[in-house]
């Protein structure tokens, strides 16, 4: 069933979706600049370490290679003996998995700050940015909520910068692969990215495996407020729309012939401020 607000046309004029948008992203980036401060200088601490602790557990597993075969014969096997009673051998690769796997979720970790601190940029500069980064990024940001019950795949072609402002881009994208994620809810799902550019025009598409927009309120959900859940601001595909235009560009919702749900298509061609 649709949720909309009775007053949802004077609501929307009275409202500006952006200066909303704008107001929530400033109190967001001040948060996260605090948050990020304050986790930058463990990670670096964390990343330092690890690469002194695989150092060090390397120099180990020589020493204790070295001394099984300089040890006198006679204490060689009760030196086997003890080797195996500890399992050395699980423990030698063990250790250096564990360490990768430390060293990668510190630098997944610092990846993750660095996108939110650019993702809550209040200031509307623009810059040369590469669309499948902000892909990307937006996945990064996502990630908690993606890897348990959804499956993510992506088909990026878009390598090629375009004038942006990054952090929107980025937010835009966040926005359309989050309604996925509320589209396909607690049983999970597919959500598939695709990216492509031609003709100095870039297409970023999110496709999901749920329900599908039935066709009469695909003209609607991008209004400001106008939502079809119970919960909500109905603002997600309203900034996204508003975003796209602000890149010379547009915002579809169709059906998605490989994964039978919904498919939000965008294309864009730079940062105008929505002047065409």
């Amino acid at each position: 069933m649709v949720e909309k607000p009775t007053s949802n046309v004077a609501v929307a004029r009275v409202f500006d979706t952006e200066s909303i948008h704008r107001d929530k992203m400033c109190n967001l980036g001040e948060l996260t600049a605090g948050i990020a401060h304050e986790l930058n200088n463990p990670i670096g601490y964390i990343s330092s370490n690890l690469n002194t602790l695989r150092r060090y557990s390397q120099i180990l597993c020589e020493l204790i290679g070295d001394a099984e075969k300089d040890i006198e014969p006679g204490a060689r096997l009760r030196w086997q003996e003890r080797l195996q009673l500890v399992r050395w051998d699980f423990i030698r690769n063990d250790l250096t998995d564990l360490i990768e796997e430390t060293r990668q979720g510190a630098n997944h970790l610092k990846d993750v700050v660095n996108d939110l601190k650019t993702l809550c940029r209040t200031s509307m500069s623009c810059e040369q940015g590469i669309p499948d980064g902000c892909v990307r990024s937006a996945l990064t940001v996502l990630s908690h909520q993606l890897k348990h019950r959804f499956t993510v795949r992506d088909a990026l072609a878009a390598p090629e910068a375009m004038l942006m402002v990054r952090s929107q881009i980025i937010q835009l994208i966040i926005n359309l692969i989050h309604n996925a994620i509320q589209a396909l809810g607690d049983k999970g799902g597919t959500i598939l990215v695709r990216s492509q550019q031609a003709d100095g025009r870039t297409s970023i598409a999110v496709e999901d495996s749920g329900p599908g927009v039935d066709p009469a309120l695909r003209a609607q959900i991008f209004t400001p407020f106008f939502t079809t859940k119970s919960s909500g601001t109905g603002l997600g595909l309203a900034i996204a729309a508003q975003i796209a235009r602000n890149h010379g560009g547009d915002i579809r919702c169709e059906e998605s012939a490989e994964l039978g749900g919904a498919r939000f298509a965008v294309e864009i061609s730079g940062w105008t401020d929505g002047r065409q």
